[in-house]
């Protein structure tokens, strides 16, 4: 299994921006995505749309995870708004029951994680990163960087773990991986142990 993630934006595009310290939101959602990498990578294998602040265009991210036959696609942002909107949602692209599926999983753990914040629903949207992908995909909004309570929360490290946490069990649900399931050992590592149980 290969699992697609996508942190929005980056380099000279950085999306939107904190309104309590000034945020990026393309360094934001790195630094998530790269969390929910590191969980992922015991069960399945990853890959980055972007690995550091760089701009890389939508037609780029879109075509490497098609060649790669990625088997899912996450894209992870953060929202703005000149209102005091808050709260999480998801996106799909329209007609497409698998990826409903996927954003189904996603916003149930991230809701049962964080029942507190507003839900926004699971909502249809013709967004690039949906349209031209293969692969189920899903589009997250972790909540409002334009709101100041909300980006407040959203900027501590320990909700940042929490998000992660939740994108990663939300994927493992749409795979029908148990987070409990010890992986596989590649043969360097069951070498490894042979010869730790042998004392050579």
């Amino acid at each position: 299994m290969l699992v697609a993630l996508d942190a929005g934006h980056g380099g000279s595009d950085s999306g939107c921006r904190s309104v309590v310290d000034g945020t990026f939101e393309s360094h934001y959602v790195l630094q998530v995505t790269k969390l929910v990498e590191k969980l992922l990578k015991p069960h399945v294998d990853v890959m980055l749309t972007r690995e550091d602040d760089t701009f890389v265009s939508l037609r780029e991210r879109c075509r490497d995870a098609n060649a790669r036959k990625a088997d899912l696609l996450v894209s992870l942002h953060t929202n703005f708004a000149t209102s005091s909107a808050q709260g999480y949602e998801v996106f799909t692209s329209r007609g497409t029951t698998r990826a409903d599926k996927l954003a189904l999983k996603l916003a149930s753990r991230h809701i049962e994680t964080f029942p507190a914040q507003r839900n926004r629903g699971i909502k249809e949207a013709n967004f690039y990163m949906l349209k031209h992908t293969f692969m189920p995909a899903a589009l997250v909004e972790f909540g409002f960087f334009s709101n100041i309570d909300e980006v407040t929360w959203l900027t501590m490290d320990k909700t940042k773990a929490k998000l992660a946490e939740a994108v990663a069990s939300g994927i493992l649900d749409f795979l029908n991986i148990s987070q409990t399931d010890q992986p596989a050992l590649t043969l360097e590592e069951r070498v490894a142990r042979l010869e730790d149980h042998l004392r050579l």
